[in-house]
């Protein structure tokens, strides 16, 4: 039995509800974006944390379709999703890093 779009729609908001966090470091991070342009750190920052917070959205949603879909497809979903997750935090922390390092570099050289 497929769910209802009400039924989807529930679990799509519990996922942005239980992400209130990443969804303002999404925020934060297009902000900067915004300000900065498109230079290595913010892109890396905004595509690590949009997949991020899609990964965190779709938990939820997938644990609706786990009764139709049968154990070993959700688990595969599962570890695909992971998988996507760990990518995310990956480009995240090298974009943080790019960041962190020109800051370091620029409060150097201004202080000379």
């Amino acid at each position: 039995m497929e769910p209802s779009l009400t039924e989807i729609l529930y679990y799509v908001f519990l996922g942005l509800l239980t992400s209130i966090g990443q969804v303002f470091l999404v925020i934060l991070c297009l902000y900067y974006l915004y300000k900065v342009g498109t230079k290595a750190d913010s892109v890396l920052l905004i595509v690590g944390s949009l997949i991020s917070l899609l990964c965190a959205i779709s938990n939820p949603v997938g644990t609706l379709y786990a009764k139709s879909w049968g154990t070993d497809s959700y688990l595969s979903f599962t570890y695909i999703i992971q998988g996507f997750s760990a990518l995310a935090s990956l480009l995240f922390v090298i974009g943080f890093f790019l960041l962190i390092r020109r800051v370091i570099k620029n409060i150097a050289q201004t202080q000379h």
